[in-house]
């Protein structure tokens, strides 16, 4: 990115013209190390432009060699002003080309990183929801063990109440084993009574036989229907209790689908993370290619350095083509003088 700056013409000129008296070339990198790193390089590079076509200029505009014919010099100027522009061309244009290849790099990678950027927030999002889903399965497997533990606490509890409606079964059963032990006992009295006093007691014995059968049938459809009603009493706890088995069955089965569920929100959650980390991949390639790319660019620099450079060896070869100029046209002059001098032993 281009910084901003006040860099004048006239400090990059100023800066040009030293470097050029060091006998060095005048190249972006020594210009805007010298100037501390400041200011736009877009700007840095105009001046240092302007700075070679307006010397050129001069350069070309105040030479001048004397007794060399103006023709020739004139036709020297043009030849190496074209050169020079040349020359400068090539380099504007190679500079402006690897300016846009760059730009045209940096865009594409500009939106590669946006695009990473958008799937991580979208990965991120997921697993957000993932997690508000485990949350939302944890807090219902709670709920649900709590229930499960509730009907089970039902469970004993109507445990232990059959147990005491059985105890009081088996009390009402030891009573009337008791009473039927006793009416024996009275029947086997009163018939050693009967039996000692038949004669006399024979219709009273009969009269108290039959209503000992009725008292002993009473007593019996007694026993009997109160242990009819303990067995149904029974019978429907024992139904209760089973379809309270039957609903905590259910309960169980709930619970493994929920634990299912949560095995498969965690299955998913490990994939999402999978993804995000390949994601982080992704984007660490790009990071290494945007590095590469910024190598290559530094490169292209070096590229540019290279064109200065053989604009450089041109100006070079300009200047050894003016001492060959100059060297002609001293052997031009002393000719002359030779055959001025020939022409006066002549005369």
């Amino acid at each position: 990115m281009a910084r901003s700056s006040s860099v004048s013409f006239e400090a990059v000129e100023q800066i040009c013209f030293q470097l050029l008296s060091q006998g060095e070339n005048p190249s972006f990198n020594l210009v805007y190390a010298e100037l501390g790193n400041k200011g736009s390089s877009e700007i840095v590079q105009r001046y240092i432009d302007q700075w070679r076509r307006e010397t050129g200029s001069a350069f070309f505009r105040q030479r001048s060699i004397p007794g060399m014919p103006d023709e020739l010099v004139s036709a020297a100027d043009s030849f190496m002003g074209k050169v020079w522009s040349l020359s400068l061309q090539q380099a504007d244009q190679l500079l402006a080309a690897q300016r846009q290849e760059l730009e045209q790099e940096r865009e594409a990678f500009r939106v590669r990183l946006q695009e990473a950027d958008d799937r991580v927030r979208q990965l991120e999002a997921a697993m957000d929801n993932a997690a508000r889903q485990v949350e939302a399965l944890e807090q219902g497997v709670q709920s649900r063990d709590s229930t499960i533990g509730d009907l089970r606490n039902q469970a004993l509890e109507f445990l232990r109440q059959r147990e005491g409606l059985e105890s009081r079964v088996k009390q009402l059963e030891e009573a009337a084993e008791v009473r039927e032990q006793k009416f024996a006992a009275e029947s086997e009295r009163l018939t050693r009574l009967l039996q000692t006093d038949r004669d006399r007691y024979n219709t009273s014995l009969k009269d108290e036989q039959d209503r000992s059968a009725q008292e002993r049938e009473l007593l019996l459809k007694q026993i009997e229907q109160a242990r009819q009603e303990k067995l149904s009493e029974i019978t429907s706890m024992r139904q209760q209790l089973a379809n309270r088995e039957e609903r905590e069955a259910r309960q169980r089965e709930q619970a493994d689908e929920a634990r299912a569920a949560l095995r498969e929100a965690v299955s998913k959650t490990r994939q999402i993370e999978t993804s995000l980390a390949a994601a982080e991949g992704r984007i660490e390639r790009l990071q290494t290619q945007l590095k590469t790319a910024s190598e290559a660019a530094h490169g292209k620099e070096s590229a540019v350095a290279a064109a200065e450079a053989r604009a450089r060896a041109v100006e070079e070869v300009r200047l050894a083509e003016t001492v060959r100029a100059q060297r002609a046209e001293a052997s031009l002059a002393e000719a002359l003088a030779e055959l001025a001098l020939r022409r006066k032993q002549g005369a």
